[in-house]
C-alpha cells in the first residue's frame, strides 16, 4: 500500500486535461474556473481542425456553441478521439511527510 500524508494541508488545485491522439496536455490552475477556461481555449484553438467544411451547417453550429456546451460536445465533435475535462487535486506541503500513514 502506498504511503500518504496523515493530514491534508494547503489547498485544492485544478488540472485541465486534454487527451488526444498525440498524448495528453495538462495545465494546473488555482481555481476550477481557470481550468475550465483552459479547456475552452484549447477547444476554440482547434475547432477549425475538426471542420470538414466551414460552410457545413454541422460545423457552423459547433462554432456557435457557448463555452460550456462546446466542452460537453467536444468528444462528439472529435469523433470520440479527444477528451477535455477538469480534475481536482489536493496540494500538499513538504512538511506533511514528516508523519505518513499507510492507510488511505
Amino acid at each position: 500500500m502506498l504511503a500518504s500524508p496523515k493530514t491534508k494541508t494547503s489547498q485544492t488545485v485544478w488540472a485541465a486535461k486534454w487527451e488526444h491522439k498525440h498524448g495528453e496536455d495538462i495545465s494546473i490552475h488555482t481555481t476550477q474556473e481557470g481550468a475550465q477556461k483552459q479547456l475552452v481555449a484549447w477547444a476554440r484553438e482547434t475547432l477549425e481542425d475538426w471542420s470538414s467544411d466551414p460552410q457545413d451547417e454541422w460545423d457552423k453550429e459547433h462554432a456557435k456553441l457557448d463555452d460550456e456546451n462546446l466542452i460537453k460536445a467536444w468528444t462528439d465533435i472529435t469523433g470520440g478521439s479527444e477528451f477535455l475535462y477538469v480534475e481536482d487535486h489536493v496540494l500538499h506541503s513538504a512538511n506533511v511527510w514528516e508523519e505518513v500513514s499507510e492507510d488511505n
